[in-house]
C-alpha cells in the first residue's frame, strides 16, 4: 500500500486536475456554471461512454454491480459518503459493455475483443489448406519497363517520394500437364513480381537451420495485374469493440470539439489472372550482407513432380551415443519424394535415432515415411544420410558397459 503522504499528494494532484479540466477554479468562480451543467450533462470527457463512480475508492472490493444488487449497500454508502457519485475525481471513463455480460457469459475486453483482419487477404480452398499448402501473391511485372538490372534494382528499392512498394522480381516457368503447359512453351513463362514482405514472412517462418523449408514446400500463387500492386492489399485492419470518436477540449472558451474517426481506406476489387497455382520457390538469391531477398522464382508444381523434404532426427534421447553428446554428421539432409495427388504435403521426413551408437551409419531403413508419400525411385536403396560421432569418450564408455555385461 502506498503511503499516507503519496496519496494525499494525488488526490490533490486529482483535484487539481479535475478543476482544470471543469473549468473552474478550487474555491470556485465565474465558471462555475459552465462546471455544473458539463457535470449534469456527464459529456467533459466523452459524449457516448457514460460515466461511473467508483466505489473501491471508499470501500476496497465493492463493485457497481453489487451495489445495484443490493439495497443495504447503497442506503449504507448514502449514509456515509453522500456525494461519492458528484465528485469529479472519483468518475472514469468506461465502455457501456464493460459491465455487461455477453450472451456466452464472459465479459468484454478490449484487448480480447481486438480483431486483426485483412479483408483483401488470399483464402484459399479447404482442399489445399488440408494438403500443407499456404497462399502467396504476386503481380505481373512488365516485360519492357521492369525487367533488366536497373528496372529490377529500381522494384527492389522504390525511392521514398513513390508510393510503390519493395517487390522481388522472378520468373513462373515449368510444366503442368494437368493444366497441359509445357516448358518449351514461351507462353508457358510468366514474369511476375511478388511483395518483398510475403517472402521475408515466409522466410521467417520456414528459412531457419541447416534444412530450412522455404524452397521445398508447395505455394498455392495467386496473381494479379501490375496496375493492381497497392500495399493497402497487404495491410491488416486493427477492429476495436469501441467508439474511436476523439474530442478537443478548449480551456478557454470551455467548449468540446467532436472529432469523428477518419474513414477506413477502400480499395476497388481486383480479379487475379491466375488463382492458385501450385509453385515450389526456386533460385533464391538473397543479399551477402542484409540476407533480405533480391530474386526467387517460381516452378510449377503437380504431383508427379518430386520434391525434396527434410529430414528431422526424432527420439535422439534413446541412442546410447547421442544422450551422451553425439550427433549426426549428415550427408544429406532432404531426400526425394513423390506425394500422390490430394496428399498432405508433410514439412518433414521423420529420422528415427533409437538404438544408435558411436560410428554407426544412418541409411534410408531409418526414415518413416508417411502415408500417401514415396520415396522417388531414382533414390538409392543404401541412400546415405550420415554418420553418428560422438565426444571424447563417448565409444570407451560404452566399451565399458559392454565389457561389464559379458563378465
Amino acid at each position: 500500500m502506498a503511503p499516507p503522504l503519496l496519496l494525499r499528494q494525488a488526490a490533490v494532484v486529482q483535484r487539481r486536475l479535475a478543476a482544470r479540466l471543469s473549468g473552474r477554479r478550487a474555491s470556485g468562480g465565474p465558471n462555475e456554471p459552465h462546471r455544473r451543467a458539463m457535470m449534469s450533462s456527464r459529456c467533459y470527457a466523452s459524449a457516448t461512454s457514460p460515466l461511473y463512480a467508483q466505489p473501491n475508492q471508499y470501500v476496497t472490493g465493492v463493485t457497481n454491480e453489487q451495489l445495484e444488487t443490493s439495497q443495504a449497500m447503497r442506503d449504507w454508502y448514502q449514509a456515509n459518503f453522500p456525494s461519492w457519485k458528484e465528485e469529479p475525481e472519483t468518475y472514469i471513463v468506461t465502455d457501456e459493455n464493460d459491465d455487461a455480460s455477453r450472451d456466452d457469459g464472459t465479459t468484454t475486453d478490449d484487448d480480447d475483443d481486438e480483431i486483426i483482419t485483412n479483408p483483401h487477404a488470399i483464402t484459399l480452398p479447404p482442399e489445399l489448406t488440408k494438403r500443407n499448402i499456404r497462399p502467396l501473391v504476386a503481380y505481373l511485372r512488365d516485360s519492357d519497363n521492369e525487367s533488366g538490372t536497373r528496372n529490377c534494382d529500381r522494384l527492389r528499392n522504390p525511392g521514398p517520394t513513390e508510393d510503390d512498394f519493395p517487390l522481388v522480381p522472378g520468373i513462373l516457368h515449368g510444366s503442368d500437364p494437368t493444366a497441359n503447359i509445357i516448358s518449351v512453351d514461351p507462353e508457358s513463362k510468366l514474369l511476375v513480381k511478388t511483395p518483398w514482405f510475403e517472402i521475408q514472412r515466409e522466410l521467417d517462418r520456414y528459412s531457419s537451420g541447416r534444412n530450412g523449408s522455404f524452397e521445398n514446400r508447395v505455394y498455392a500463387l495467386t496473381i494479379f495485374a501490375s496496375e493492381d500492386a497497392h500495399v493497402g492489399y497487404h495491410k491488416s485492419v486493427r477492429q476495436l469493440n469501441k467508439d474511436e470518436t476523439t474530442y478537443h477540449l478548449d480551456e478557454e472558451t470551455m467548449t468540446i470539439t467532436e472529432i469523428p474517426a477518419p474513414p477506413p481506406q477502400v480499395l476497388p476489387e481486383r480479379k487475379p489472372i491466375v488463382e492458385n497455382v501450385l509453385v515450389i520457390p526456386a533460385d533464391l538469391q538473397l543479399h551477402p550482407v542484409l540476407h533480405s531477398a533480391l530474386c526467387v522464382n517460381f516452378i510449377r508444381y503437380h504431383a508427379k513432380k518430386p520434391i525434396k523434404i527434410p529430414i528431422r532426427a526424432i527420439n535422439e534421447e534413446e541412442s546410447p551415443a547421442m544422450k551422451k553428446g553425439g550427433f549426426i554428421a549428415f550427408v544429406n539432409t532432404f531426400v526425394e519424394c513423390l506425394v500422390e495427388e490430394g496428399g498432405v504435403i508433410p514439412e518433414r521426413i521423420e529420422l528415427e535415432c533409437t538404438g544408435l551408437r558411436q560410428k554407426d551409419v544412418v541409411r534410408r531403413e531409418r526414415l518413416i515415411i508417411p502415408k500417401g508419400v514415396t520415396i522417388h525411385p531414382r533414390v538409392k536403396s543404401d541412400f546415405l544420410v550420415g554418420t553418428v560421432f560422438g565426444a571424447k569418450g563417448v565409444g570407451a564408455d560404452e566399451k565399458g558397459e559392454e565389457e561389464t555385461k559379458k563378465k
